[in-house]
């Protein structure tokens, strides 16, 4: 059992039941005539020994045991916190986890250095589809 146990659906995360999603870390521009950019983090990152635990290890928890989690998903720290408020400890100072930290430890300068434009053209592409897939339900909501 992972280090949230239940939550308030009976459900517990299994982590590594999808390996192969991913985290979207919002890095903040050099200078303010830069747009924002996104690094797209493998989750296996989050248990590299650099990382704070167990914080990087219930990020992780989250990222790849969660419930309604599905392969090539990209979710953001938001999402995450969302999710985590079907636990009994609904928030990460609940839990004793800084989100913070633990982006900080992964986004390092070679990595952001790294987002080239492939990694941005998959962004793109997933939040597309997550947009997407929120304007089919509100159509259908009407």
């Amino acid at each position: 059992m992972g280090q949230l146990g239940a939550n308030a659906h009976g459900e517990v995360l299994e982590a590594g039941r999808v390996p192969d999603c991913y985290l979207g870390l919002l890095l903040d521009p050099a200078e303010d005539a830069e747009a924002a950019g996104v690094l797209v983090v493998a989750p296996a990152a989050l248990l590299h020994p650099v990382v704070p635990q167990p914080d990087g290890t219930v990020l992780y928890e989250l990222v790849t045991g969660h419930p309604d989690r599905t392969p090539q998903e990209l979710v953001f720290l938001v999402d995450l916190a969302v999710e985590l408020r079907a636990w009994p400890a609904d928030t990460w100072s609940k839990v004793g986890v800084d989100p913070q930290a633990v982006a900080a430890a992964v986004v390092t300068a070679q990595e952001a250095l790294a987002l080239e434009r492939p990694a941005m053209t998959y962004v793109r592409a997933q939040l597309g589809d997550r947009l997407q897939r929120q304007l089919a339900r509100a159509a259908r909501r009407q």
